[in-house]
C-alpha cells in the first residue's frame, strides 16, 4: 500500500528527486486507517509540515509509518470505546522529526525496538537505521514514537 501511494505520487510529480511529506503522508495514513476494522472508533489527526525529503527515503519511511499506525490500531485501544492517533512532521535545519502517538493503553516496559518478539517494531528499527535516523519510545501517556532523520541522507547529491 505504501509503495502504491508512493508510485502514484511520483508518477504525478514534476520533481522525481524529492517530495514533500505533506503530499505523501496524509494519503498514505488515510489508506492505512481505511482498511483496518476499528477505523470508526479512532480519530486520526495529521499535522504534517511541507517538508521535502529525497525520494529514496520515502519507501522506508512509508513502511515505518504503516507499522506504527497499524500497531496502534491493533493494540492501543483494546478495551476502549474510542481513541486518537496523532501524526506530526516538522523539520529544523534539515533534521526531520516524525511523531506517531496515541492515547491508548501504552506499551509495556518490556517492549523495546530491538527486542519485541515480533517483526513489526524490529522492522521499524531496521528501516530507521537504513535511513540513518534514530527512534525512541516515550511511554508517558499512551505510546509515542519519535523518529528523527536527515532530509538529505549522507552520500546524496
Amino acid at each position: 500500500m505504501s509503495m502504491a501511494v508512493l508510485y502514484d505520487k511520483l508518477y504525478r510529480s514534476e520533481n522525481i528527486r524529492e517530495m514533500s511529506l505533506s503530499d505523501y503522508l496524509p494519503r498514505l495514513i488515510d489508506e492505512i486507517v481505511g482498511v483496518l476494522p476499528n477505523r470508526e472508533m479512532v480519530k486520526v489527526e495529521k499535522k504534517i509540515d511541507d517538508v521535502a525529503i529525497e525520494v529514496q527515503l520515502l519507501s522506508p519511511l512509508g513502511i515505518i509509518v504503516n507499522e506504527l499506525i497499524t500497531n496502534a490500531m491493533k493494540h492501543a485501544f483494546i478495551g476502549k470505546e474510542n481513541g486518537a492517533i496523532n501524526v506530526t512532521v516538522s523539520a529544523k535545519n534539515g533534521l526531520v522529526t516524525l511523531i506517531v502517538e496515541d492515547d491508548g493503553n501504552g506499551i509495556p516496559d518490556s517492549v523495546d525496538l530491538n527486542n519485541t518478539g515480533g517483526m513489526g517494531l524490529e522492522l521499524v528499527s531496521m528501516l530507521t537505521a537504513q535511513i540513518g535516523g534514530t527512534i525512541r519510545i516515550d511511554r508517558r501517556k499512551g505510546a509515542r514514537f519519535v523518529l528523527e532523520f536527515d532530509s538529505r541522507p549522507a552520500g546524496s547529491a
